[in-house]
């Protein structure tokens, strides 16, 4: 018998084979922590506060509104979340340190891929702030036969 790991795991090299489904690699952070700066201000797509539990993250290209599969490259455990924030805009300096990016332009690294509110980093189990991660999306064609992540 097929545990529910196995099933998740097989359904996501389907998912991934398929041509209408978008994914992408790489590191995701923790933002929104009742502490966090960020957390006080609207979210970028809504205008609204985080609520607490809420399952939201922050991307920088894909449109508000797009559903999420992520799955955690360690742990394997995965959750859904939707795009509700524009991020991420940590950056990791040369002496290491983080700091948060006002613009492209401005010195340091991009961080990662994806910034994920507390409610996601708990289904996921992320045990640290940062974690590698896979996240994938439905596209669906636009009216011009591009294809568009899929808003739900």
């Amino acid at each position: 018998m097929l545990t529910l790991m196995a099933v998740c795991h097989i359904l996501l090299l389907t998912l991934s084979a398929t041509p209408d489904v978008g994914t992408e690699s790489g590191r995701a952070a923790v933002f929104g922590y009742e502490e966090d700066a960020l957390a006080g201000g609207p979210l970028a797509c809504t205008g609204k506060q985080l609520k607490k539990g809420q399952l939201a993250c922050a991307h920088r290209t894909l449109p508000c509104g797009t559903k999420l599969l992520v799955q955690n490259l360690s742990t394997h455990r995965m959750a859904t979340c939707q795009v509700l924030d524009r991020g991420p805009f940590g950056a990791q300096l040369p002496g290491g340190r983080f700091v948060i990016k006002r613009n492209i332009r401005q010195r340091g690294t991009w961080r990662g891929i994806l910034d994920v509110s507390p409610g996601v980093a708990a289904r996921l189990g992320m045990h640290h702030s940062v974690a590698n991660v896979r996240l994938m999306y439905l596209k669906r064609k636009s009216a011009r036969g591009r294809k568009t992540p899929d808003l739900g």
